[in-house]
């Protein structure tokens, strides 16, 4: 099995297909439907993980998830790809250090995969789209 992903975001469809398709590349996959309850998410999955992080949520967003994940003494064990429409708010996410790539919504299925593939491997993830 690959390393463990948590997939954060609040639209069920997203969050759930990506899962299947994480999965189905034989991933260990946990979901969270918002930046708080992948903030709790966090103490349940296996490290090294990588995290695909919507930006657009309610009760914390993405940019307060990585505000939150900064301050851990853990937080190097975290890789985040950032999914978003809004070009603006992806490059905002740039500037905490444990984004390593980010993805334009609607995203391309086979991208998503190569980023997991390269984390896998242990190459460190590249980006997607600016």
């Amino acid at each position: 099995m690959g390393k463990s992903i948590l997939v954060i975001d609040d639209n069920w469809d997203i969050r759930q297909t990506l899962a299947e398709l994480l999965r189905e590349e034989g991933q260990a996959v946990m979901t969270a439907t918002d930046g708080w309850d992948g903030l709790r998410k966090l103490e349940d999955v296996r490290r090294p993980c990588l995290i695909f992080l919507d930006l657009m949520m309610p009760r914390m967003s993405g940019l307060e998830f990585l505000a939150h994940l900064g301050t851990r003494l853990d937080r190097a064990d975290f890789d985040v790809v950032v999914m978003s429409a809004h070009d603006a708010l992806r490059r905002e996410s740039q500037q905490f250090p444990n984004v390593r790539a980010t993805v334009r919504k609607p995203f391309d299925v086979e991208e998503l995969l190569s980023l997991v593939s390269g984390r896998a491997s242990g190459r460190a993830p590249r980006a997607v789209s600016q």
